[in-house]
């Protein structure tokens, strides 16, 4: 029974796994470096019953410091009313037991965290629909410009949700060969359904210009074309 309360009293005196250094603390400038671990280990030592009772012998073997240095440390803290300093006393007024507790101060303006000198980084899903929003922007005028020089107007909502998918370069394309290939059709009958000429990636079709081949002259055969 003996060894199984020494263990849960050890267990109890364990410092718990992380600190907390709260802005107010971590920013203030006229704190020491060492000042704010020796508050972040204060935090680690308070208890469920919500204060450490580390005596200054703790802290300078932690730390490697003089236990005068720790007294002044530890002052430092109090007199910023980062912590609250108690003692308790024996029958002739010596000290039997140090308490710190951690107060609430809420942060003061002098100790505010400091400006980064960068701009805070876009996030990349907001730059991720940045871009697309522009491009559907870009993509909707382009089908316009391809939907009007194919003139054959033929399953427009079938037509733009194929339109819409393809890369902005493709779409760049379809509307700079658009009116070669109307060129090459002047009878919208026998020219592709807009569709099929996207399903089919005509873009990248060979158009060829009948307009420039010449026909016979003379005779009864005088300007047909074979």
């Amino acid at each position: 029974m003996a060894s199984s309360k020494l263990k849960q009293n050890k267990m109890k005196e364990k410092p718990n796994y992380y600190a907390i250094i709260p802005a107010d603390v971590r920013y203030c400038k006229k704190l020491k470096p060492i000042e704010r671990l020796i508050y972040a280990e204060i935090t680690c030592l308070t208890n469920n019953k919500g204060y450490c009772w580390a005596g200054n012998e703790y802290f300078s073997n932690l730390f490697e410091i003089s236990n005068r240095s720790v007294s002044r440390h530890i002052n430092q803290l109090k007199n910023f009313e980062f912590i609250s300093v108690s003692m308790i006393r024996d029958s002739s007024s010596k000290v039997e037991k140090r308490t710190i507790k951690l107060t609430k101060n809420t942060i003061d303006k002098t100790v505010a965290p400091p400006r980064q000198n960068c701009p805070t980084p876009l996030d990349k899903t907001v730059q991720y629909n940045n871009k697309n929003n522009n491009n559907k922007k870009e993509k909707d005028i382009l089908f316009n410009k391809f939907w009007d020089a194919y003139g054959k107007k033929v399953g427009l909502l079938a037509c733009k949700k194929k339109f819409m998918k393809l890369d902005i370069d493709i779409c760049q394309k379809c509307v700079d060969v658009t009116p070669k290939y109307v060129a090459s059709t002047p009878d919208i009958k026998f020219r592709r359904n807009p569709l099929t000429w996207l399903n089919q990636g005509c873009w990248d079709d060979e158009i060829k210009d009948d307009s420039k081949k010449k026909g016979f002259t003379g005779g009864k055969f005088d300007g047909m074309i074979f």
